[in-house]
C-alpha cells in the first residue's frame, strides 16, 4: 500500500484507478486492468521502472504506423544490472551460434533481442537503440493492443509469485498465431530493480518451487526439449537460492 500522502493524490488524480487484489497475483492484476479498461492500446509498467522522455510517444507511434502490430517492448536499461566477463563472452558465442538460425530483423548488432527459441534458450538485450522483431517481450516495459490480448485469452494467470515467463508465454502464443512483436529502443526506461516485495515471497524455496512452476507453464507451448534451455536459468537461479 502507498503512504498516506501519495494515496490522497491517487483518490484525487481522476484519470488514476487503483485496484486491491486479497492475494497478489501479477497476471491476475494486469488481466482485469487491461480487460476492464476502454483504452485500445495499453502501456505496462514496473513500479520500479522510471520512464526516460519520448517513452510514451514512441510505443504509440508504433501502433499508429501498423494497425496490425499486437504487441511492443521497449528498452531496458537496469542500474544495478550486472555480468560477469566469462558469462557474458559465453552468452555472446552462444547467440553466434544460435543466431545463424534466426532472419537479421531479430537482431541488433549481431545480437538477438527478446527471442524464445525451440530449446528454451531466452535471449533479451533488451539494452540496445534500434527496432527488430520479438517473439518475446519484456514486461517491464510493454505495450499491446487491447483488442489482440483479449482474442489470445489475455496473460495465463497459472504463473505463480513474481510470474516468472508470462511475457514469454504471451510472445509465443502470439507466434503460433503468426504475430510478432516490436522491439523499441527509443522507449526507454530506467530500471531501478527490487529484489523483493510485491508478489514476491520472502522465502527463498517458495521462490525456487515458483520458479521451477513457471519453467513448467513456459514450457507446455514448447516442446520437452525446452527444458534442455531452462537448465543454465534453473542451476544460476538454485545457486541464488541456497547462497
Amino acid at each position: 500500500m502507498p503512504d498516506s500522502d501519495i494515496h490522497s493524490q491517487l483518490e484525487s488524480d481522476s484519470n488514476v484507478r487503483v485496484e486491491k487484489f486479497q492475494t497478489p497475483s501479477t497476471t491476475k492484476s494486469l488481466n482485469y486492468c487491461i480487460s476492464t479498461s476502454s483504452a485500445d492500446i495499453c502501456l505496462i509498467l514496473d513500479d520500479d521502472a522510471i520512464p526516460c522522455t519520448g517513452w510514451l510517444e514512441s510505443h504509440i507511434s508504433a501502433f499508429t504506423e501498423n494497425p496490425h502490430l499486437a504487441y511492443t517492448s521497449g528498452r531496458e536499461v537496469r542500474i544495478l544490472g550486472s555480468q560477469h566477463a566469462v558469462l557474458e563472452w559465453f552468452r555472446i558465442s552462444l547467440e553466434m551460434v544460435c543466431g545463424i538460425f534466426l532472419n537479421k530483423d531479430t537482431k541488433l548488432n549481431g545480437r538477438i533481442v527478446g527471442w524464445l527459441n525451440g530449446i528454451g534458450l531466452l535471449f533479451g538485450n533488451f539494452n540496445q537503440p534500434g527496432f527488430c522483431t520479438i517473439n518475446s517481450p519484456r514486461g517491464c516495459n510493454m505495450g499491446l493492443r487491447r483488442e489482440s490480448f483479449l482474442k489470445i485469452g489475455k496473460f495465463n494467470q497459472d504463473f505463480k509469485g513474481n510470474a516468472w515467463g508470462f511475457e514469454a508465454d504471451f510472445g509465443l502464443r502470439m507466434a503460433k498465431k503468426g504475430n510478432y512483436g516490436r522491439y523499441l529502443g527509443d522507449a526507454v526506461v530506467m530500471h531501478h530493480e527490487v529484489p523483493s516485495g510485491g508478489s514476491r515471497t520472502e522465502n527463498k524455496t517458495d521462490w525456487f518451487r515458483d520458479f521451477i512452476h513457471n519453467h513448467k507453464v513456459l514450457i507446455k507451448n514448447m516442446s520437452p526439449l525446452a527444458w534442455i534451455g531452462s537448465i543454465p536459468r534453473i542451476a544460476r537461479h538454485y545457486w541464488l537460492t541456497i547462497k
